[in-house]
């Protein structure tokens, strides 16, 4: 009996099959934060005793399915035909599953449409997409996605549950998408060094490190241009980028042409004992993003108790204490703008991270910081909001358990005692 077989026979979800979707897998190539949730959130439902099946897209040289601490990963079509592989997965299997958990990662799969309509399903929302689209895609294709998000998505998943990954999310969905349903929070968590390791004096206040995925609305770019308007006045200065992605072409060309060789380096993607060391030297972890869901980065840098500077925009602001753990940065329509005010601010950081007093203190307190969260405080909120919700699609539980209730699960109620 595999281990997936095992888990079936114990625990809230015992017996249940549960489909996690998302728009990549861990092995991706391309994975990063989204990856990272989406994984715990299959990790929750093993735990909890369910059949857990990831669908994903698959890249060259995946297998098309695996097994990985029982959940099953099946891998099919690319960056776009897997929406149709999903769909056609999940109308196959309409009478064999018993909830489906969806991420958008852009947009969702509309998994609604495919599962019969008792079928609990939950919408985890990362960050909203509207002006994402116009990056990423040429019109009318960006007009489209935009459409699907802020019109085709609130009516599919009108009458179901939906949660968001932080306060800003949620209230961006508000905004953007006119989102007027309960969102209840299901924040992301952390995998990190235990409070109090490494040595903030060993920190060099000429290191400033970039980490995460090298994609357009991440804004690299911001800060090798930075880097290269303070390089007269700080000689020593270097910029340690770490992460893989389509845009690191683009930024090593711009890196050549500002004359930044010897000042920025690409690590591409590295093992973690490989990250912990150069986050254990760098001083500051600066994050240019457009907007995030959650910043995974931050709190992974905060974690080695290195704080960061960043935009003030959605996602980042929830994921930085200022003035404790990092700092944020007035955003502004025009990215030159953006550009000259992460400059100054990092020009300031970096004066004050030459005191050893002040390095001392951001680190522990960006470690203190970044401890408040953890994945398995988060897998269990996820697995109680799928108990619930099962709960609720049964004919005795139903009308007892409003969708407001099943939401609330996010603010301490449990169905799983």
């Amino acid at each position: 009996m595999t281990r997936a077989q095992m888990t079936t026979t114990t625990g809230p979800l015992g017996g249940r099959r549960v489909v996690v979707v998302n728009w990549r897998d861990l092995d991706h190539s391309l994975a990063g934060g989204a990856e990272i949730y989406a994984w715990h959130l299959a990790r929750a439902m093993v735990e909890g005793g369910a059949e857990v099946e990831l669908l994903t897209a698959r890249e060259p040289g995946q297998a098309a399915t695996t097994v990985r601490d029982g959940v099953t990963v099946r891998r099919r079509g690319g960056a776009l035909s897997f929406y149709v592989h999903t769909a056609l997965r999940l109308l196959a299997r309409r009478r064999r599953v018993d909830a489906v958990v969806d991420p958008s990662c852009g947009l969702p799969v509309f998994a609604p449409l495919f599962v019969r309509r008792r079928t609990p399903v939950v919408l985890v929302m990362h960050h909203v997409h509207q002006e994402q689209f116009s990056t990423h895609f040429q019109e009318p294709a960006a007009a489209f996605g935009r459409w699907l998000e802020r019109v085709a998505m609130p009516l599919v998943y009108r009458r179901r549950t939906v949660v968001a990954v932080s306060a800003s999310t949620a209230e961006e969905m508000r905004r953007q998408l006119g989102w007027s349903g309960d969102i209840g929070l299901l924040e992301n968590g952390a995998d990190l060094p235990p409070v109090g390791v490494g040595d903030p004096a060993a920190k060099d206040p000429d290191r400033v490190a970039v980490l995460g995925r090298l994609v357009t609305h991440k804004r690299v770019d911001l800060v090798v241009r930075a880097v290269g308007r303070l390089r007269s006045e700080r000689p020593r200065l270097h910029l340690d980028v770490i992460g893989q992605g389509p845009d690191r072409e683009r930024l090593e060309a711009l890196v050549v042409a500002l004359g930044l060789e010897d000042r920025v380096t690409f690590h591409g993607f590295v093992d973690e004992d490989t990250k912990a060391a150069l986050l254990a030297r760098a001083a500051v972890h600066v994050c240019a993003s457009d907007a995030e869901g959650w910043g995974q980065a931050v709190i992974e840098a905060a974690g080695h108790g290195v704080p960061t500077l960043a935009r003030d925009v959605p996602g980042l602001r929830d994921s930085i204490r200022p003035g404790e753990s990092g700092w944020l940065v007035a955003d502004a329509p025009d990215l030159d703008e953006v550009g000259r005010r992460l400059t100054a601010r990092l020009r300031t950081v970096l004066a004050e991270a030459a005191e050893p007093m002040n390095r001392a203190r951001w680190f522990q307190s960006s470690q203190e910081w970044a401890h408040r969260f953890d994945w398995s405080r988060m897998r269990r909120q996820a697995l109680d909001l799928v108990v619930c919700e099962l709960a609720a699609s049964t004919p005795v539980h139903a009308a007892q358990l409003s969708p407001r209730d099943r939401v609330a699960v996010m603010g301490g109620t449990s169905c799983v005692d």
